[in-house]
């Protein structure tokens, strides 16, 4: 018997055990709940705490993990939250790491007489650790300490760099944080968190390592998580009131390289326009796509093929019909929303 850390693993796990490697991939989860930590109670940190966590299991592409960043942030703007950073680094594959850590564990060796007992510690047992201390002496040692993105190998960088750009597609202000590493072991590639000031509000990143810990067949997985209580003391701080509506929802498909990007920039704006939408951004085939579409029982669905990537137009389908018109992708709010007034 154990009281849960988090929800990562046992989302993970029910994945697994509930066989939806077969669903088409990748399958999108969230949890909430309770959860416990033992450690010394603090402000807005208690031995119980709620959270809500959101996971994309079954795919690797770059873009899911900026959609994980993008529905976080999105999250915290929808709740209120003004002002917020989104840090964000990546920490490699198992082969970066390695050479990592002996890189770190050199640059360590000779500091260990100036840093805090913890990171002494911590230097033996998980060496990554030392980067999270908040000690300011060791802070001020750390900064001078190895970056881990010096040591990407070649596909570690091409996916970090696809993540960056279609951040900056949707205009999401990011901070690269050369330290950053997150506190569980399961964590590769990418990582972030999201802050209010000195605030984290939302951690999370790839943990595609965590099937290795598992013991079963390679499962790419991106998600975060965010503790309640913190957001809601912080909400209480800054008097934000949540406004809850429901809402019609559109689904977008896409086919070619220019065509997602297209796509993915037209997702946020819609979104932005309060238009609920749905996606498959990571597939590539349209049969696949309008499958998802049928099975959410979505009646209007955007298809942005080359053709309309090219020409700035979008194909507007009705699912019911089966009839379909395209127009410029400059009219497809006022377009979506003629449709929703009429059914």
């Amino acid at each position: 018997l154990v009281l849960r850390p988090e929800g990562t693993a046992s989302v993970f796990r029910a994945y697994i055990e509930n066989g939806m490697q077969s669903d088409p991939q990748p399958v999108k989860l969230w949890y909430y709940g309770p959860f416990f930590r033992y450690e010394r109670p603090q402000a807005g940190r208690y031995r119980q705490f709620w959270q809500v966590g959101f996971e994309m299991l079954g795919d690797e592409a770059p873009v899911l993990d900026a959609k994980t960043i993008l529905i976080a942030y999105n999250l915290l703007k929808e709740i209120g939250f003004k002002k917020i950073t989104v840090n964000i680094n990546s920490i490699g594959c198992e082969e970066c790491m390695a050479d990592y850590k002996k890189a770190l564990a050199h640059f360590l060796k000779e500091r260990t007489g100036i840093v805090c007992p913890d990171c002494k510690k911590r230097y033996k047992k998980n060496i990554l650790r030392v980067l999270d201390c908040k000690d300011p002496k060791c802070k001020q040692v750390f900064s001078e300490a190895p970056q881990v993105l010096d040591y990407l190998c070649a596909p570690c960088k091409g996916h970090f760099k696809q993540v960056l750009e279609f951040l900056e597609e949707v205009a999401v202000p990011y901070r690269l944080d050369p330290f950053l590493v997150r506190g569980l072991d399961y964590y590769n590639r990418t990582v972030f968190e999201i802050a209010l000031n000195d605030n984290s509000l939302v951690g999370g990143g790839r943990y595609d390592a965590l099937s290795k810990a598992l013991k079963t067949d390679d499962i790419p997985a991106v998600g975060f998580s965010m503790g309640v209580e913190r957001a809601v003391a912080l909400m209480k701080e800054k008097e934000i009131k949540l406004k809850l509506k429901r809402k019609k929802s559109v689904f977008i498909i896409q086919v070619g390289d220019l065509a997602k990007r297209k796509a993915f920039k037209i997702i946020e704006e819609l979104r932005q326009k309060k238009i609920n939408v749905f996606e498959a951004i990571s597939k590539d085939s349209m049969r696949v796509q309008l499958t998802k579409a049928n099975k959410l029982a979505i009646n209007i669905v955007l298809i942005i093929g080359q053709r309309e990537a090219l020409n700035d137009t979008v194909i507007i389908k009705d699912m019911k019909t089966g009839k379909q018109v395209t127009i410029k992708q400059d009219n497809i709010v006022r377009e979506i929303k003629e449709r929703f007034k009429k059914s």
